[in-house]
């Protein structure tokens, strides 16, 4: 299997909705598995998808963009431990920026920015495992 099919294979193994598939060839062993969705009692209490003071969620404007997985990895919000997120709410972001990063077998994939705006909410907690079409990021335009 060449590595360009794999976002096939990934929505297939969506759209199945199965939780494991194993393939193996003589050059290759890739595995797919979806691990069950915390509940809400499940995740621990520091995990917030912003740093904004809690209070009333506000509204978002009618025109926004849904950033979302374009495949199934861990989403990292940083390109280190070490140093700060590519973003956080309220950033004005460009067209092409990059607002985080997915690793899916050991390549780091950039995820981008669709459109201007400025950063609405983000949906995802770092080092998270995603799923295909996950929405991750959400802009305002």
């Amino acid at each position: 299997m060449k590595i360009p099919e794999l976002p096939k294979l990934t929505k297939l193994f969506n759209e199945a909705q199965l939780t494991r598939l194993e393939l193996q060839n003589e050059h290759e062993h890739i595995i797919l598995e979806k691990k069950p969705a915390p509940s809400i009692s499940q995740l621990p209490s520091t995990a917030q998808t912003s740093t904004s003071k809690p209070g009333p969620t506000p509204k978002l404007p009618s025109t926004t963009q849904v950033v979302k997985a374009p495949f199934i990895g861990t989403f990292y919000a940083a390109a280190s431990p070490t140093e700060s997120p590519f973003v956080k709410v309220g950033t004005q972001v460009q067209t092409g920026q990059v607002l985080g990063i997915i690793e899916a077998m050991k390549m780091m994939n950039e995820i981008k920015a669709p459109c201007a705006g400025t950063l609405a909410k983000v949906l995802v907690t770092n080092e998270a495992n995603v799923e295909y079409d996950q929405e991750l990021f959400v802009i305002a335009k």
